[in-house]
């Protein structure tokens, strides 16, 4: 009665389980997906913009290095230098400054300010040879009364390849703020933009109130696993808010820039948790009516319990060396007889028999003739390989093996190998040095008819097997149905086999 009850309570709470196991994928998955959406969404906006800015930095490098744009007057240079600074959101101001750090050109202004701004990381990085676009650490503009932003910048070099200056594009911190004030991903929910040296650009929600821009976080453990698993989703704590959250993260384009959003699995899962609790809580009242109900079936249980005890005597599997049993060879052979007479094809019997096992077990024990079996067993299994050939242990120190279409002379071929590879094992570590074991095979085989019988097909192998062990043991004999007048032929290898 327990087993039963054990077992409808079990499928009432797997099924319940799966259902919420369900529930739970269908809404984590909604979660996953939105969070993935805004990341795709924020990446491809962020990128067209920087894009635009840099095509803009780019058209006033290859301006100023023209021939003659330098001689132009003031109006017409800033037109050729920055024709192309426009169509980007919050974009400030796009600046050359000279080998010496000073303003010489400014976008929006006919005087460019007297400011000298070689002192910022956008600067020294191009004086340094830095290749290609630069995007700069969060500051404040020197020429926008502060307004917080970044600058993406390329190096401008002479005809020698020398340093001649920097070309500038500032963009406003307000352009990021904004695009991460739009995305809702929740309670707890995080997004940031951050340089793939660990500065943070902007960060939605801030801990500081500045949207943590210019803060570096290179040695955060989310941080880290963002750049060593580029793109792979994972779930860390925050070190910045404590929050366990589950991040997705991309590299902008081709701009080092890494945007990431953290969504909180508590917070994402909080009305799933609040139904899977009222749910639970059906399923034990449930549960609980289920065992009272189930007196009632006691003698059902009774009679479950019987065909239990019924089942493990029918058990098909040889404790000892894990083959089929007795039992389970008589089906398989009745079934393949049974087969092979309706294709018209041969079938082969092997009984193998341990020679002087008694010795074994008088001399060294019980314990170490099971290990004997055991490992004759394997030895065994590993010579069977087709997918329809059969071995199982017979009884005692005797195994047998049934060979679907196989005739004679291929099973004593089999059968020959199986011997030689018996005895040739080696005594594992540990194990008493038994000498060389043996042992020796009967082959059975013939021709299937409807009229054939299995049984038969056995007595045959085993008379092909008493013919092996008194001719002397470790051999193979092999009894033919064409063959009745001479039954019995025996192979061994030379003396030493």
């Amino acid at each position: 009665m327990p087993f039963i009850v054990a077992v409808l309570v079990a499928v009432i709470v797997l099924a319940q389980g799966l259902t919420l196991w369900r529930s739970y994928q269908a809404t984590w998955s909604l979660a996953s997906i939105s969070a993935e959406n805004v990341l795709n969404t924020v990446a491809a906006n962020i990128e067209r913009n920087l894009s635009i800015i840099d095509l803009s930095v780019r058209g006033a490098v290859d301006a100023f290095g023209a021939n003659g744009v330098k001689d132009l007057a003031p109006e017409l240079r800033r037109m050729v230098l920055f024709d192309r600074a426009a169509g980007a959101q919050y974009l400030g101001q796009l600046v050359i400054l000279d080998r010496n750090g000073d303003v010489i050109e400014a976008s929006g202004s006919r005087q460019p300010h007297p400011i000298n701004l070689a002192d910022r990381d956008y600067f020294r990085a191009q004086v340094n040879g830095q290749a290609g676009l630069y995007v700069s650490a969060p500051f404040r503009s020197r020429l926008r009364d502060n307004d917080p932003s970044i600058a993406l910048s390329r190096r401008i070099s002479g005809p020698d390849g020398s340093f001649e200056g920097v070309v500038l594009a500032a963009l406003r911190l307000a352009f990021f703020q904004s695009l991460l004030d739009t995305v809702n991903l929740g309670p707890e929910s995080a997004i940031s933009i951050t340089r793939t040296d660990g500065t943070i650009i902007v960060r939605s929600p801030s801990t500081d109130d500045t949207g943590n821009s210019g803060l570096n976080v290179a040695t955060s453990p989310v941080f880290q696993r963002m750049i060593l698993r580029p793109g792979e989703p994972f779930s860390e704590r925050s070190q910045l808010d404590g929050i366990d959250r589950h991040y997705l993260h991309t590299i902008i384009g081709e701009f080092p820039l890494l945007l990431s959003v953290g969504i909180s699995p508590a917070a994402a899962m909080a009305e799933w948790t609040e139904s899977a609790l009222i749910s639970s809580a059906l399923t034990v009242a449930m549960c609980m009516l289920l065992i009272v109900l189930v007196r009632a079936l006691r003698l059902a249980l009774m009679r479950s319990q019987e065909v239990e005890a019924q089942l493990k005597i029918l058990a098909v599997t040889d404790e000892l060396t894990g083959l089929p049993n007795r039992r389970a060879f008589d089906l398989a052979l009745g079934s393949e007889m049974r087969r092979a007479a309706r294709n018209r094809s041969s079938l082969a019997v092997l009984l193998i028999d341990v020679d002087h096992f008694k010795r074994i077990n008088d001399r060294f024990g019980h314990a170490v003739g099971d290990v004997v079996l055991a490992r004759i067993a394997r030895e065994i299994s590993r010579c069977i390989r087709r997918p329809g050939d059969f071995a199982a242990r017979y009884g005692g120190e005797e195994f047998v093996a049934i060979l679907p279409a196989t005739e004679a002379g291929g099973a004593s071929f089999l059968a020959e190998r199986m011997r030689l590879t018996i005895a040739s094992m080696e005594p594992c570590p540990g194990e008493p040095s038994l000498g060389k074991v043996t042992v020796s095979i009967g082959v059975g085989a013939t021709l299937a008819q409807p009229s054939s019988s299995g049984a038969e097909l056995v007595t045959w192998a085993d008379r092909a097997l008493y013919e092996a062990k008194g001719a002397g043991r470790n051999r193979v004999a092999c009894y033919r149905e064409d063959e009745r007048a001479t039954p019995m032929s025996s192979s061994r290898m030379p003396s030493g086999s």
